[in-house]
C-alpha cells in the first residue's frame, strides 16, 4: 500500500511540475508578446514624431475649412432668403423684388446653390399663402423637371425694401449743397504773381 501511495504522490509531484512548466512557459510567452508591443509601440511613436507636423496637418485643416464652410452656407442661407420686403402685406404674394429674386436663384444661382428659403409668416395661413406664391413663381420659371427645394426659415435676410432705400437715396442726393471753389487769396489782394 505504501507503493501505491508512493507512486501517487509522484504522479501528483509531477503533474504539478507540469502545470507549472505549462504556465511558466505562458507567462513567456505573454511577457514576450507584451515586449514586443511595446518594440512596435516605440517604433510607431518614433516614426510618427519624426514626421511631425505632417500627420496632424488634415485634422487642423479640416477644422479651419469647416468652419468657413458653416458661414458660407449661413450666407447662401441668407441670400437666398424671401423676407418680408419681398411679399405683399396684404395678399402674401411675391411682389416685384420677390419675383426677380427668384428668378435670380433659378437661373443665376450655382446648381448646389438653387435653394430657396421662405421666412416664416406671422401664422401658419400666412406661411402657406408665402410658401404656395414661392412654388408658383419657381413653376413659371420652370415648367417641366425638378423644382429647386424650398425651406423655411426663422432668420429674415438683412436689409430693407426697395422703396425705403429709394426714399433714403432720394433724400441724400437733395441735401448735397451747390460746389463752389474756395476764395484764392490773388483775387483778394490783386496780386498777380508777375513783376
Amino acid at each position: 500500500m505504501s507503493r501505491n501511495w508512493t507512486l501517487l504522490a509522484g504522479s501528483a509531484v509531477l503533474c504539478a511540475s507540469l502545470s507549472n512548466i505549462a504556465t511558466a512557459q505562458h507567462h513567456g510567452q505573454a511577457e514576450c508578446y507584451e515586449d514586443r508591443v511595446h518594440v512596435q509601440k516605440f517604433w510607431y511613436d518614433y516614426y510618427r514624431n519624426k514626421a511631425w507636423p505632417q500627420p496632424f496637418r488634415a485634422m487642423d485643416t479640416s477644422s479651419v475649412v469647416s468652419y468657413f464652410e458653416v458661414q458660407r452656407n449661413n450666407g447662401w442661407r441668407l441670400h437666398n432668403t424671401l423676407g418680408n420686403a419681398m411679399f405683399d402685406v396684404d395678399t402674401g404674394a411675391l411682389n416685384d423684388a420677390g419675383q426677380a429674386h427668384v428668378e435670380w436663384i433659378v437661373k443665376r444661382a450655382p446648381r448646389e446653390r438653387q435653394v430657396v428659403f421662405v421666412l416664416e409668416g406671422k401664422d401658419k395661413q400666412e406661411t402657406a399663402n408665402r410658401i404656395e406664391a414661392a412654388q408658383v413663381a419657381i413653376s413659371r420659371l420652370i415648367p417641366t423637371g425638378s423644382l429647386p427645394p424650398i425651406y423655411l426659415t426663422d432668420e429674415d435676410a438683412p436689409g430693407s425694401s426697395g422703396a425705403y432705400q429709394t426714399a433714403i437715396n432720394r433724400a441724400l442726393n437733395t441735401s448735397v449743397p451747390q460746389p463752389r471753389l474756395p476764395v484764392s487769396p490773388a483775387s483778394v489782394g490783386g496780386y498777380t504773381g508777375t513783376p
